[in-house]
């Protein structure tokens, strides 16, 4: 008996409960696995016994996380892997995975189901199909030339297109309205866009901006812009603005033409494969452009008067940088008492300038104050006023750049003496050239004349 209650008593201390662990494991979820681009997507991670989470989203925003749940966005369409890695306890690794459909906006549709072959011309009103937001945006949803008398030429009426006697044109434009096309180019080069446009508003119309329309996202990406539209005589009248050099890719691009402002007719536009110009029959004082000689102007330093010189590298009519010409009264090094000037000294000091007969000058500004462009000579100083109250050779204070191109025999001795173009003495002997406050029109007031100048150059017609 003794030694079965022994023999019972081991037994009973042998058989203790013995618990067995879960098995680590993983729940995940996406709340969606196809989307449009610009979308989000939440990704859920739910363990147990993990001990690292690594999260990995082929491009999307964040591209990576060690958090359980994230937020991803992703901006550009395609198709991708979301990827979580998990590492548990017991040194075990698991791998869930998801793809993620990001899709882009609808093809382009160009205007009769074929896009335009270039080199050649795009009429104006054979935008694409697709509607506003689409093809075009408009500011009405009415077609304006056809309220005013104009028969139809299509019938998504947003875009103002005007049907006339010898042109078909788009009209009644204003800020911010824009129009597609879908242009197919045969080979990657450099190309010409010539835009036939017209205004009959006083001050002209506004500029150009072509936009070059990524396929997936609709992002556009500036291309170039044309200079101001002058007044040409009405509505009617078309002259030719050209951007020049635009890099193209082989292939079908779309295009956005954005009017910059009102009061600008467009016809159409002639692409063609660049050529290079020849150089300018001129010489060279402040610009990139080739000329077949050269006396380069040496801007002095900042603050070297109350209208302070620096070179800028942003916003350049031609090339990669301009003069800005910036009204600074008090933190200069040079004060000046009740005018505001800065000259640029040429390098060759007093230079020979009988073989030319015009300045040529790009201007731009949006501080409609008189100013002089004034060429110094050993026989005295002599100038044009720009006046906005009465504008000339084509400026406009719009903050646009406006190519002057200002006879000498309109550049006058002290603004009302005689002609450069008469006085050989002075011709023969320029020294500088200046930007100055005219007196009758001077402030004292911050950035009362701030002037940007670029490509100046003299040539002899």
């Amino acid at each position: 008996m003794l030694l079965f209650a022994i023999l019972s008593a081991c037994v009973e201390e042998e058989m203790r409960e013995v618990k067995l662990y879960d098995k680590p494991s993983t729940e995940v979820s996406a709340s969606k696995t196809e989307i449009k681009f610009g979308e989000s997507i939440d990704f859920t991670s739910s363990s147990v016994k993990n001990l690292t989470t690594t999260w990995t989203f082929e491009g999307g925003i964040p591209a990576s996380s060690i958090n359980a749940n994230v937020n991803v966005t992703y901006n550009v369409p395609g198709t991708y892997e979301a990827k979580l890695v998990i590492k548990y306890i017991d040194n075990t690794v698991e791998t869930k995975k998801f793809t993620i459909n990001v899709k882009g906006i609808d093809a382009p549709l160009p205007y009769g189901g074929t896009a335009v072959t270039i080199p050649g011309i795009v009429e104006a009103e054979n935008y694409n199909l697709g509607g506003e937001g689409v093809a075009y945006h408009d500011t009405e949803e009415i077609n304006l030339a056809v309220q005013n008398g104009s028969p139809r030429y299509r019938t998504d009426d947003g875009v103002d297109v005007e049907v006339g006697t010898n042109v078909t044109a788009i009209t009644h434009t204003e800020v911010g309205e824009w129009v597609n096309y879908t242009i197919k180019v045969p080979t990657t080069g450099q190309y010409d866009f010539d835009f036939k446009v017209s205004s009959g508003a006083s001050t002209g119309g506004k500029p150009i901006q072509l936009q070059l329309v990524n396929a997936k996202t609709g992002i556009t990406s500036n291309l170039g812009q044309t200079s101001g539209i002058p007044n040409t005589g009405g509505y009617n009248n078309y002259v030719s603005k050209i951007i020049s050099g635009v890099n193209l890719t082989e292939g079908e691009n779309t295009f956005r033409v954005l009017f910059m402002g009102s009061n600008t007719n467009l016809d159409k536009f002639n692409i063609s494969v660049s050529v290079p110009s020849p150089p300018i029959n001129g010489v060279g004082i402040f610009t990139e452009r080739e000329t077949t000689s050269s006396n380069p102007g040496i801007a002095p330093p900042p603050n070297s008067g109350n209208m302070a010189i620096t070179i800028v590298s942003n916003g350049t009519n031609h090339g990669s940088k301009a003069l800005f010409y910036h009204f600074d009264p008090t933190g200069n090094g040079n004060p000046q008492n009740g005018y505001a000037l800065s000259h640029m000294d040429l390098t060759v000091s007093p230079y020979n300038a009988s073989a030319y007969n015009f300045l040529n000058v790009a201007v731009k500004s949006s501080t409609p104050k008189k100013v002089r462009i004034r060429l110094n000579t050993n026989s005295g100083n002599y100038w044009v006023t720009l006046n906005p109250a009465s504008p000339a050779y084509g400026m406009l204070w719009d903050g646009e750049w406006h190519e002057l191109k200002i006879p000498f025999a309109q550049i006058l001795r002290d603004g009302n003496g005689q002609p450069l173009s008469a006085v050989a003495a002075a011709k023969s002997t320029i020294k500088q050239f200046t930007i100055r406050t005219e007196d009758s029109d001077y402030s004292t007031a911050p950035n009362s004349f701030d002037y940007y100048i670029d490509d100046i150059y003299l040539t002899a017609e």
